[in-house]
């Protein structure tokens, strides 16, 4: 139901380009504190340990990167995100901030859509697994788009809604059950803004007896 930004990054990215080096320009960037800084602009600040950041460090993409004008501050190992960070997308306007495991988003942490971004206000707030939801978590699907001012709160797997939870509609109406695959599956509740209450099953996100009462023009508002 969504676009995710996935941030997926290497150290390396910053001096793909041939024609783009590097110069420690303070410090040590061997085995200690040091400060690199690359022709384009990019630089990496932080501990060192045979030539790769180990701890605290901080990251910019140079004009040359694909990832140009993003920034990361937080943990590394490896020359690789680990531990916890932000990363910001500057183009997108989009910031993760959490924990990473081997450079993917991995753990507990929240993702958010700035003002200039595609769905401004939109958010997610959960567990993630190797760079995608997983687990229990909160999604604001933001101010604008198809689901603007829905939420979802509940069970995510592989960046679907996946398992046990609640879908909010921006009238106040919402849906609490079973979900796979992103699709309402199974025995649920319904619960009209006026807080009538439906009980009904689901399959593949439709249920008949839920078109029969509402209509189908209005059912299918809800998608």
């Amino acid at each position: 139901m969504t676009k995710l930004f996935i941030a997926l990054l290497f150290i390396s990215l910053s001096g793909c380009n041939s024609s783009n080096s590097w110069k420690c320009v303070n410090g040590n960037c061997q085995t200690d504190y040091g400060e690199r800084f690359w022709t384009d602009g990019g630089y990496e600040k932080g501990f060192w340990a045979d030539g790769k950041l180990f701890g605290m460090g901080n990251q910019f993409f140079g004009t040359t990167s694909k990832f140009s004008g993003d920034t990361y501050s937080g943990t590394f190992m490896n020359d690789m995100y680990e531990g916890s960070g932000t990363y910001y997308s500057s183009k997108k306007d989009v910031k993760y901030t959490g924990e990473w495991k081997d450079g993917k988003m991995d753990g507990k942490g929240i993702i958010s859509f700035g003002e200039k971004s595609e769905f401004p206000g939109k958010y997610y707030d959960g567990l993630w697994k190797e760079g995608e939801k997983n687990g229990h978590g909160i999604m604001f699907f933001g101010r604008t788009g198809k689901f603007a001012m829905c939420k979802y709160t509940g069970d995510w797997k592989d960046n679907k809604m996946d398992g046990f939870g609640k879908f909010e509609w921006a009238d106040g109406s919402y849906y609490e059950g079973p979900w796979q695959y992103n699709k309402q599956e199974g025995n649920g509740v319904y619960v009209f803004k006026n807080k009538e209450v439906f009980k009904g099953f689901w399959k593949g996100g439709v249920c008949d007896e839920l078109i029969k009462k509402m209509g189908k023009e209005n059912y299918l508002k809800l998608y």
